[in-house]
């Protein structure tokens, strides 16, 4: 069950980014389509951020995967395609932040999700929105601890930054430019900042 304040639209607007790109090569592949008590990751994640009121959303994944973008169609996440994914996870998000601002130019903040991330639950994502919510003109992440985890939200002042990232840098790159402007919210527990990398 979700808060009451994120059952209505928010006052800002909010894009969401769901990065499914990448290969899962530490996996042995197909990673997004493993199964978390009973149902596939990419699944459990555009199940978990479809529950949310978005202003705009999209699902950057790769050519071929034509099951993720089976999943993105069934769950309402329009698709942007990575050509060349294997230049690193900072293309991706490039990619899907001009798709994501060509179809709505004026959102106040975009927040970037990765699709491995099983254990995360609706109660830490709107603990994140109702975050930035209060603190719009900041990144606004989740983090457990000391350990600063994803996702994040970025204001529209980074828009620039994150449409320039290349290679396997991400939007921890910008992060780390500009620490002034974090701000970071508590996951539930340290289990839902865990990302899936080996099948193991």
């Amino acid at each position: 069950c979700l808060p009451q304040s994120f059952r209505k639209v928010s006052r800002v607007k909010i894009g969401c980014v769901l990065l499914a790109a990448g290969a899962g090569k530490r996996f042995g592949g197909g990673k997004l389509l493993y199964e978390i008590d009973g149902e596939p990751m990419i699944a459990r994640a555009m199940r978990l951020y479809g529950a949310f009121v978005f202003t705009a959303r999209v699902c950057v994944t790769r050519s071929e995967a034509d099951e993720i973008q089976r999943y993105a169609h069934e769950f309402g996440f329009p698709i942007a395609i990575n050509p060349d994914p294997e230049r690193g996870v900072g293309t991706s998000v490039a990619i899907a932040t001009e798709a994501i601002l060509a179809k709505e130019p004026h959102l106040d903040g975009i927040l970037y999700a990765v699709a491995d991330q099983p254990y995360l639950t609706k109660e830490s994502v709107a603990q994140l929105l109702a975050a930035f919510e209060a603190h719009s003109h900041d990144i606004v992440s989740l983090a457990f601890g000391e350990r600063r985890g994803n996702p994040a939200v970025f204001p529209a002042a980074f828009y620039p930054e994150l449409c320039a990232l290349k290679q396997d840098v991400g939007g921890g790159a910008v992060i780390k430019r500009h620490p002034e402007r974090l701000t970071l919210v508590e996951a539930g527990s340290a289990r839902e900042l865990d990302d899936i990398d080996t099948e193991a």
